[in-house]
């Protein structure tokens, strides 16, 4: 669909917007310095040049297409490379972008392409296409206006139904992003990161402030907490934008850790609880900017950083200049000359969205204080907001009509704002019922109820439509029973069985692997915290799978009388002499292995097996991680990566970490471990073991007793910054290792990882108290960090990569896979 004949059914009267286009903002903010940094992911820069000459490639490649001013082009992408220069590629060719959520289930997305019809609908490997088909040269130039629509959003109440897509301007957008950044200005000394999808109006708001100021983009593909805490180490972000789940994660994440260059953060998208607002503040030393605003009209509202604590924390500010607002009947309405152009291709929909005398209906329930600013109250539509994404109560109830009286409700979470809950009066229906046919329908996740409520009656109007108020009420006055003989109970069983339930498998999941591991997300979350609550009886957070991060922690939270559990305080204590006296703390975990079940080399116990990456290379890659107590095979994750299509990588879990399993007795009952799981795993194969950290000794003690054996298939070792282990080097420097352990989970949020964990570190530590290594006869590759890296005394090749010992494993990957290709024999 061309977009150029589409135009706002009544113009506000109020404001003016700044006469601004993108390429003219893109061109302000590149030319002062065209050769520093404009983007980063952390691990990777890109320059404001180089950001212009991919987007010119990319323009080229759509302009030889036919791509023209006024065409929509549509985008899948996560806030990536491609996504950035897509938009300055698409802007300077007059055409305009609909960003797609990639969350969006089918039955959205076939809408939304039906109704914008773009010309093009690029996702990764398109963007790659078209980007060499335009590598090396220059678009034609094309004029572009201020008044030009710019992008198409489709809005937050969207559904399959019917959907709706806001237009805008290149003027009004930018100069609405100018406005809300007027009070807290971004300079080029900023480092600006959304943790919202750009995809969404809050996002792509981050990348137009960014522009605005010259400040540097940093990207986060997609939330996660711990990937934004490492995003923000290593590029020193000073600007987030996120909304209140993400907030909620973060905080979860923190501990007593502190964000020492953040010195702005912006929410929206949700409800935001005025307790998240202090906490945020609070924890890291930050304004909080709380904004309110619509895919139609961008921000609306915000508090400033000036505004005292109260009025911060419980209103969404003042409008932004240039915009006015007005409570009619207790609804919020609207208007200035920087909102949408109207919705694409419904200009009777339009029309209805605004008052006779130019105000847009907005549909959300609002008062005004005595300063003016906006106390917002909720909604007037049938809207629930799940983490900043918006369900339609109707389009749920319509798929699910077929099972009976059908009402779909939003329940309060502390952690995602509201979720849906669905209530029936027909016994015989199911949560994985109705969850499986809205997936049959192509809904989208984020809009599937996460609990079920059965009732005797649906409760209606003398009309026949449903009481909402009151089903609101029922809820709201629902008491959770503490059930009896909770620690009767074998409650990791029932943990694992409802963690199963939930992924639909039928196989338990395993207890030590993290729930995280498992693809539990915000949803997921809250729906396995409604079915563990519905066994047990106990009243449970909704973040549940983030405070413990396994079955096995979530199992000892909920009872005292878990197997393996020591006395109240055991934990504790370690981690308190870990901070005070780390050589006492080891010692204590030394003395606690004692006590555990161990095996021999006659009759070894083999580790769990992860395939990390596959390939078609003859020589597979085995790895094996630190004795740490929290760490896993999956920490080779992301060096694995660089194999991926090139060769296979197994990491082999070290045994007695996980619960129920025995611990070696000594040295010659750990290698015959890992070498019955070496054996089953590469057969007669060419293999290199690969260790990490501490992990590299036992790497390098398996190949010593591997030596001998006629027809092996070893072809080298692998230390990853493994420090060398002199005679008093495991017990002078393995307690302060430790000390770093404690520091670094208790900044992630994780307070305990249990006797099973601690106590296998403590046998680790006991059986190499002595062991010194032994030259070997195959080639050893010693990869040290950059930034204090380890040194190996023995003869081996050295190579370096960047990094420190925490952050060196992804380049790491690509250094050995270098060394892998030249290997000789393999």
């Amino acid at each position: 669909m061309n977009t150029t004949a589409v135009a706002r059914a009544s113009m506000p009267s109020v404001g003016k917007p700044l006469g601004l286009t993108f390429p003219a903002l893109f061109a302000a903010a590149s030319t002062p310095s065209p050769f520093s940094v404009a983007v980063t992911d952390g691990d990777r820069s890109w320059t404001w040049a180089q950001w212009q000459s991919d987007a010119d490639a990319v323009a080229k490649g759509l302009q030889d297409r036919g791509v023209k001013p006024g065409d929509l082009v549509a985008a899948r992408l996560s806030n990536s490379w491609e996504f950035l220069t897509l938009h300055v590629a698409v802007a300077q060719l007059g055409a305009v972008l609909l960003p797609l959520h990639l969350a969006h289930g089918q039955a959205d997305l076939d809408a939304l392409i039906a109704l914008g019809q773009p010309v093009a609908v690029v996702d990764r490997d398109e963007w790659k296409r078209i980007h060499a088909e335009g590598a090396g040269g220059v678009p034609l130039p094309v004029e572009v206006s201020p008044s030009m629509p710019f992008v198409a959003l489709p809005s937050s109440g969207t559904t399959s139904v019917r959907p709706k897509i806001c237009l805008h301007s290149h003027d009004g957008l930018l100069s609405n992003a100018s406005e809300l950044i007027s009070s807290s200005p971004l300079t080029r000394d900023d480092v600006v990161v959304s943790a919202s999808p750009f995809s969404h109006l809050f996002g792509l708001h981050s990348v137009h402030q960014s522009l605005l100021g010259g400040a540097v983009l940093a990207l986060l593909p997609s939330w996660d907490a711990d990937d934004f805490l490492a995003l923000a180490d290593n590029a020193e972000v000073t600007v987030l934008c996120a909304v209140p789940a993400q907030l909620h994660d973060l905080l979860s994440r923190l501990g007593g850790r502190t964000l020492p260059a953040l010195r702005t953060v912006r929410t929206s998208g949700a409800p935001v609880p005025a307790r998240l607002v202090r906490d945020v503040r609070a924890t890291v030393d930050a304004p909080v900017l709380v904004t309110w605003g619509m895919s139609e009209i961008g921000a609306g509202t915000s508090t400033r950083p000036d505004d005292p604590d109260e009025a911060a924390s419980s209103t969404v500010g003042h409008p932004l200049a240039g915009a006015q607002v007005r409570e009619q009947d207790g609804e919020l309405q609207f208007r200035s000359a920087t909102m949408f152009l109207g919705y694409l291709g419904d200009p009777d929909l339009t029309r209805a969205s605004f008052t006779d005398d130019g105000w847009l209906r907005t549909g959300d329930l609002a008062r005004l204080d005595d300063d003016g600013r906006v106390v917002h109250l909720g909604r007037t539509g049938d809207l629930i907001n799940v983490g900043g994404r918006k369900v339609v109560t109707r389009e749920i109830e319509d798929l699910l009509a077929h099972c009976g009286r059908i009402a779909v409700v939003g329940v309060p979470d502390d952690r995602l704002g509201e979720y849906p809950c669905l209530i029936t009066d027909d016994p015989r229906l199911t949560l994985d019922d109705a969850v499986t046919i809205l997936r049959d329908t192509g809904v989208a996740e984020h809009k599937l109820p996460l609990e079920l409520v059965k009732v005797d009656a649906i409760p209606l109007t003398p009309s026949g439509k449903i009481r909402r108020g009151k089903l609101v009420e029922l809820l709201a006055s629902r008491t959770a029973t503490r059930g009896q003989g909770a620690a009767a109970v074998d409650l990791l069983r029932v943990v694992r069985e409802c963690a199963s339930r939930i992924l639909d498998d039928a196989e338990l999941i395993d207890p030590d692997r993290t729930f995280r591991d498992y693809g539990f997300d915000s949803a997921s979350s809250v729906r396995f915290r409604n079915e563990l609550a519905s066994e047990t009886g106990l009243r449970l957070s909704s973040g549940i799978v983030f405070d413990y991060p396994t079955p096995a922690a979530l199992a000892r939270h909920l009872t005292a009388e878990a197997a393996n559990t020591l006395p109240t305080g055991f934990e504790q204590l370690y981690r308190l002499l870990c901070k005070k006296k780390p050589a006492a703390a080891a010692d204590m975990i030394r003395a606690a292995s004692l006590s555990r079940q161990v095996f021999t080399a006659s009759d070894p116990v083999a580790g769990e097996v992860v395939s990390l990456a596959s390939g078609p290379g003859p020589v597979a890659v085995v790895c094996f991680s630190s004795m740490l107590p929290m760490t896993t095979p999956t920490k080779f994750t992301e060096f694995a990566q660089a194999f991926a299509g090139l060769a296979d990588v197994h990491g082999v879990a070290h045994p007695g970490f996980a619960e129920g399993q025995s611990l070696p007795a000594d040295a010659e009952a750990l290698a015959a471990a890992h070498i019955a799981a070496l054996n089953s795993l590469v057969g007669e194969r060419p293999y290199v073991l690969c260790g990490y950290s501490s992990g590299g000794w036992i790497a390098h003690l398996l190949a010593e007793r591997l030596a001998n054996e006629p027809s092996g298939g070893l072809r080298g070792v692998v230390l990853l910054d493994s420090s060398w282990p002199s005679p008093d080097h495991v017990r002078d420097k393995a307690p302060a290792a430790l000390a770093g352990s404690v520091e670094r989970e208790e900044t992630l949020g994780i307070d305990e990882v249990g006797l099973t964990r601690l106590t296998a570190t403590g046998a680790y530590l006991r059986l190499l108290d002595k062991w010194t290594p032994c030259p070997l006869d195959v080639p050893v590759l010693h990869v040290g960090a950059e930034v204090g890296g380890a040194i190996w005394e023995l003869p081996c090749e050295a190579a370096t990569a960047s990094g420190n010992h925490l952050t060196m494993l992804p380049a790491a990957g690509h250094v050995v896979a270098a060394w892998l290709s030249e290997l000789p024999g393999r």
